[in-house]
């Protein structure tokens, strides 16, 4: 329960109320704060109105991968601190096998492939994370009400095999009559009632041959034929399911997607011939596309902008390249796709900079990517405060998934597990005692929990950019970033009125504070507001099993936010992302 103030007063008479924050600077892990944070303050205004709603948000795009193999989820040395960790993070649909786990170039039950039959019955004694096992990674997410997004192998297995996997999960007998009862099967390994699944994927990253088809018009023809039978056999198998098919993988809107298949790319960006050519012979109706978004700033161990004053600019210039390729995979979906209304995006994989994953070989590779830290928070915030206010029906985002749950080179938190196994882009996945939660975590918590079902319009005034680095791997000289990005939201109460307003707020500056007024219109706040805060006085502030608690999340605190003056002032620290509650204010209330 939030701590009630002795005293309240209305406002009913006022058509719009400013509203002060005292700034109170938490300080994070000892660390020692930049003097120019101290002394360098901008400000900003922004306008709040409650009761103008843009639409439901969708609480999709908080969602994460958890893998079948490599995932430390599978066997944790703490399962019950885990299993609270999951409870606490506000996770809202998990994606499952996930990654490059489909590769007509490996064998069945190698690394790369999934084959659902080999992950059926290998959890005997009922350890609650064994996710090698479908029903195990199943009643995990019933366990902690995660939507589960499922993926087809639809490269490696006959449409028989697709068939029973699908019946397996949510059949009820044999339900595609091929004289094979699969819901059998799941019931002798101790699940009676079929799953409740609603989202399938077919494939993941389809446009690469060892995972789908050639990259090119003739292989995306092939892919767009393939759709054409798969999808009716889902619909007719799962009545109500929503499809998603890989479509995607663009990061660089101003260079375009790779011109030819062959053409480096370190973002690995699907070939525009092919990505055209789908849309263009997709005619199966299909719910959902799914694009895939990683950063990566270096080349080759190459960074030049390490250890200087812009080092902490270059990863937060992909929030506004994420925006700029939302904006290219709309355009191109008006242009060249024939299914009308077209299908809606799903951020299948995304995560901060991928540097560190891609060159592992180079010692410079994780400074240069920043992973772990909390600039990868940083920015991870400012794409979930943009997917939030693109997740209403209106616009086309409905789903994201951060790419690792726990442990690699992106994850949310790391765990000790009693077996070394998977990939680790820094250090061994079996860290040294308890694993502990990184920067992302508790950013990922915080906008999870702390939001609003509802957004409504807000707009920000003032000077409010930062000019891109001069030098990086990718040089667009009008290029900018804002430095505050913004969300509000709102919940009704059992009236039906609007009863609490959240306002998300995100510093990128890794210097400067920003001082942001609130004009609130139409809609009368109490005088106290609740705040929880996640930030560090470094970008570079990063958790580790010496420091556990480096960066954290900080709040909830209530504190009275109007001075007698009505002035205001809300100081927004650097390297902080910060959400502020607001009850409605009690009329009379003395």
């Amino acid at each position: 329960m939030r701590a009630q103030n002795e005293s309240h007063r209305g406002h009913s008479d006022r058509s719009s109320i400013r509203v002060v924050l005292a700034a109170v600077s938490l300080l994070a892990g000892g660390l020692i704060p930049d003097a120019r944070a101290q002394s360098e303050e901008s400000s900003v205004s922004l306008r709040v109105s409650p009761l103008a709603e843009n639409g439901p948000v969708s609480p999709f795009v908080f969602g994460a991968g958890i893998d079948h193999k490599t995932n430390p989820l599978r066997a944790p040395r703490y399962p019950e601190k885990v299993l609270q960790d999951i409870s606490d993070s506000g996770l809202r649909i998990a994606r499952y096998p996930g990654g490059f786990v489909f590769n007509r170039n490996d064998h069945r039950g190698s690394w790369s492939n999934f084959y659902w039959q080999d992950h059926i019955g290998k959890n005997p004694d009922r350890q609650p994370t064994e996710v090698y096992d479908l029903d195990t990674f199943l009643q995990l997410c019933e366990r902690f009400s995660i939507e589960p997004l499922m993926q087809i192998n639809f490269v490696g297995e006959t449409q028989e095999s697709v068939q029973g996997y699908i019946e397996y999960l949510v059949g009820d007998g044999d339900i595609d009559n091929d004289g094979i009862d699969w819901a059998a099967r799941r019931k002798a390994n101790g699940r009676d009632r079929p799953y409740q699944i609603k989202y399938w994927q077919t494939g993941n990253e389809v446009h690469s041959y060892p995972q789908g088809f050639h990259e090119n018009a003739a292989g995306a023809k092939e892919y767009a034929r393939m759709l054409d039978r798969l999808v009716p056999v889902i619909r007719k198998l799962s009545p109500d399911a929503k499809i998603i098919v890989p479509f995607i993988n663009i990061q660089r809107p101003r260079s375009e997607a790779k011109r030819n298949s062959g053409d480096p790319d370190i973002n690995f960006t699907t070939s525009h011939e092919f990505a055209s050519a789908f849309l263009e012979n997709l005619n199966v109706k299909v719910d959902y596309f799914d694009w895939h978004f990683y950063p990566a700033n270096g080349w080759n161990g190459n960074y030049d902008f390490l250890d200087t004053d812009d080092e902490w600019k270059h990863l937060y210039c992909w929030g506004t390249k994420f925006r700029e390729c939302h904006e290219v995979i709309n355009e191109l979906i008006r242009q060249k796709c024939t299914q009308q209304p077209p299908p809606k995006l799903v951020v299948g994989e995304w995560s901060g900079d991928w540097t560190a994953g891609i060159f592992r070989q180079h010692e410079n590779s994780f400074r240069g990517s920043l992973m772990r830290t909390m600039a990868t928070g940083i920015f991870m915030a400012d794409q979930l405060l943009y997917m939030t206010q693109k997740s209403i029906p209106s616009e086309n985002i409905h789903a994201a998934f951060w790419h690792s749950f726990s442990n690699d080179v992106q994850a949310m938190f790391s765990i000790q597990t009693t077996r070394e196994q998977g990939l680790a882009y820094k250090g061994k996945s079996t860290d040294e005692g308890y694993g502990y939660r990184m920067p992302v975590y508790w950013v990922f918590k915080l906008l999870s929990e702390q939001r609003g079902d509802f957004l409504v319009e807000s707009q920000l005034h003032g000077e409010n950019t930062i000019a891109a680095p001069a030098t990086g791997l990718y040089r667009d000289p009008e290029y900018s970033f804002q430095r505050v990005s913004h969300c509000a939201t709102v919940t009704h109460g059992a009236a039906g009125d609007v009863d609490k307003l959240y306002v998300a707020l995100l510093n990128k500056d890794a210097r400067q504070q920003v001082r942001v007024r609130l004009n609130i219109q139409g809609w009368q706040p109490g005088t106290d507001a609740e705040i929880h805060e996640v930030r560090a006085d470094s970008y570079l502030a990063e958790n580790t099993i010496e420091k556990p608690e480096t960066v954290t999340l900080s709040g909830p605190r209530v504190e009275r936010v109007e001075d007698d003056a009505g002035v205001l002032s809300y100081l927004l620290l650097p390297n902080t992302v910060a959400v502020l509650r607001f009850d409605r204010a009690v009329v009379g209330a003395q």
